[in-house]
């Protein structure tokens, strides 16, 4: 017979004084309500499954609210078990208890034994009436109040949407449900805080069968106990109270310090962060790249348990990156070459600038690209490489306007000496050059544009030919003006002949005294045998004799001056203050008007030279003397 009933569970956590546990109402459904009966078959078995709160508790009655109709002397068996037969409960996992005899209905007849419930569990009370025959048995129960079903169907048993109704009473044992910390060394000290119920009063702790180091209760939830020495490995904290012994189950593990070992994520090419196997032992720190080093992510493996840290663990970064572009910038036309450094290059498949692709590229290596850079607008403008792991960004770079060369006004300008400005009108100017009637140069394009073409300039006129001054030798002089004249500074000595005009010359900057070497060029080649000639103020003997004479302007063949084979130029030497100088002082500055002329002939052939100095008078008296010799050897004869 099985009726409704109502399903109210009383889970009181009084506590249990350190003499006697209390015994508490564990489970009642036990009610008030209409007697119903039912005629069922024999033998009959029936069982309510019933819910453990969260602490342990030793069940010792069952009061069952029911009556053997036919036969009300005989109790019905019980058993209080962990699970029905069948579900696979542990053996002996079953208690019996039993009953003097069976109350009047209605009235709970109240069955006595001893079971020791987990937490947070269920038991089954599995109740049978032996003796009951075949259609004759019927059972009274009341009425529970909400039909909840805690039956089932299984091995025989009847169960109806019905279920008994009873009360189970017993005592809350101790519990632990924490420990904290959960781990440590093997050789103890450690001091760990067990939470739990019902623990006050204590008399013992022990961690895996060893007694703890000492212990403390801190109150009836709390002890503080101190780890023993034990081996590695994971054990029980078992804590005795008077009421019983609270088990924590694998509830702390004795471990050996263990060193910080680095996985086999170390070393091993990656484009992003390793987030797996990065130790072997001991934990991982924050994985960085860091920003001195881009080459390779790293990362430690801290000891566990007061073990060592492992060295830096290392992991190649595949990730590109740039650090420099040379040079770092580049004309706007395009065309240049440009080197980037940089990491983890190897595989480019693009190298853009600002993005336009370059013109052509190269990997020499893993860190360096040479590219060729494409016409860009002026302005900055971002390097990417794309790689099959990433792209990377250069923004240091810059393209700048390019510029042409092309002449400047010096271009077509004659001139004496070698042009000292004007050259180019855009571009930086070459080494002039100096030949065959002309300087050149040419003007080289900036940031990439197109030199010019080659600029020239003519030597100056020097009568039917032109010309041009060079000065060299130490002394430091400079040519402070030169040019070429078309007014003589005093006629020519009688039958004196030349194609030049006069080269009107200062040079200034030299020591006081000193020699300068200068050199002329023609483009017409003088007449063998022409000398150069100087006009002013000159040493004793050059076509003078006496100071007052030599300090006065006039025509003198220069001493030393020397022609190249070829006509077509010049050399001498201007001494300050001596040969040369038409100033006459050694001042720092020579001043030198002269030109290539031929003298005239004397009668005998002989060049005149419109001044002789005292070896050219003797020459001449021994010329004299020689004709008048001659002359009288003819007088002689006849």
């Amino acid at each position: 017979m099985v009726s409704f009933f109502r399903l109210r569970i009383l889970l009181l956590a009084a506590l249990a004084s350190a003499c006697t546990a209390r015994a508490e109402v564990l489970f009642d459904n036990l009610g008030t309500g209409d007697n119903v009966g039912y005629t069922v078959q024999v033998p009959m078995r029936w069982a309510n499954r019933v819910p453990v709160g969260p602490a342990p508790a030793r069940i010792t009655s069952v009061a069952l609210d029911m009556v053997n109709a036919h036969n009300p002397d005989t109790p019905f068996t019980m058993e209080v078990c962990g699970s029905a037969p069948g579900d696979g409960a542990p053996a002996n996992d079953c208690q019996p208890f039993t009953a003097t005899a069976m109350a009047p209905s209605p009235g709970p007849t109240t069955f006595t034994g001893s079971y020791t419930a987990r937490a947070s569990s269920q038991v089954w009370v599995i109740f049978a009436d032996p003796n009951g025959p075949a259609g004759r048995g019927y059972r009274q129960v009341n009425r529970s109040s909400t039909g909840g079903h805690l039956c089932r169907d299984y091995m025989g048993w009847r169960c109806f949407t019905q279920s008994w109704v009873m009360q189970l009473q017993g005592t809350l044992l101790p519990m632990a449900s924490s420990a904290s910390p959960a781990t440590g060394l093997f050789n103890g000290g450690l001091t760990v805080t067990i939470e739990g119920a019902r623990l006050a009063g204590a008399t013992a702790v022990t961690f895996g069968g060893t007694p703890a180091a000492s212990f403390r209760v801190d109150s009836d939830t709390r002890i503080t106990a101190v780890s023993p020495a034990h081996a590695v490995g994971p054990v029980a904290i078992e804590v005795t109270t008077p009421d019983g012994t609270a088990t924590l189950d694998a509830g702390f593990t004795f471990v050996a310090p263990v060193d910080g070992a680095c996985g086999s994520a170390q070393g091993q090419p990656t484009s992003a962060a390793p987030t797996a196997n990065l130790c072997s032992t001991g934990q991982a720190s924050n994985v960085l790249l860091p920003p001195g080093d881009r080459t390779a992510y790293q990362w430690t493996c801290a000891g566990l348990y007061g073990g060592a840290t492992s060295p830096q663990c290392t992991a190649p970064s595949l990730l590109p990156f740039i650090t420099q572009a040379n040079p770092a910038s580049a004309g706007s036309n395009g065309g240049d070459q440009v080197r980037l450094t940089g990491h983890a290059l190897s595989g480019t498949t693009a190298v853009t600038f600002g993005g336009v692709a370059a013109t052509r590229f190269t990997v020499d290596n893993a860190t360096q690209i040479t590219a060729t850079t494409p016409a860009h607008a002026a302005g900055l403008a971002t390097v990417e490489v794309i790689t099959p792991h990433g792209t990377a960004q250069h923004t240091g770079f810059g393209f700048v306007q390019s510029v042409n060369g092309a002449c400047g006004a010096a271009t077509g300008r004659p001139s004496i000496t070698p042009p000292a400005a004007d050259f180019c009108s855009a571009g930086p100017a070459s080494p002039v050059q100096s030949a065959a009637g002309s300087y050149t140069w040419t003007c080289a394009g900036a940031n990439g544009g197109s030199d010019s073409g080659l600029c020239s300039a003519p030597w100056a006129n020097v009568g039917t030919g032109k010309g041009s001054v060079q000065v060299g030798g130490s002394g430091g002089w400079q040519v402070q003006s030169a040019a070429f004249g078309s007014n003589l500074p005093a006629p020519l000595p009688v039958g004196t002949r030349t194609d030049f005009t006069p080269l009107a010359l200062t040079l200034a900057g030299g020591t006081p005294g000193a020699s300068a070497s200068v050199t002329v060029r023609y483009t017409q080649p003088v007449q063998p045998g022409t000398v150069y000639l100087k006009h002013g103020a000159s040493p004793e003997g050059l076509g003078c004799t006496g100071a007052a004479a030599c300090a006065l302007p006039h025509w003198y063949a220069l001493p030393g001056a020397v022609f190249a084979p070829d006509g077509l130029s010049v050399t001498f030497t201007l001494t300050d203050g001596g040969a040369g100088d038409s100033d006459g002082a050694a001042n720092g500055q020579i001043t030198d008007p002269g030109l290539p002329a031929l003298l005239a002939a004397a009668p005998t052939g002989a060049q005149a030279i419109p001044a002789l100095g005292p070896w050219a008078l003797v020459l001449m008296s021994l010329i004299a003397a020689g004709a008048a010799s001659r002359r009288l050897r003819k007088s002689i004869q006849k």
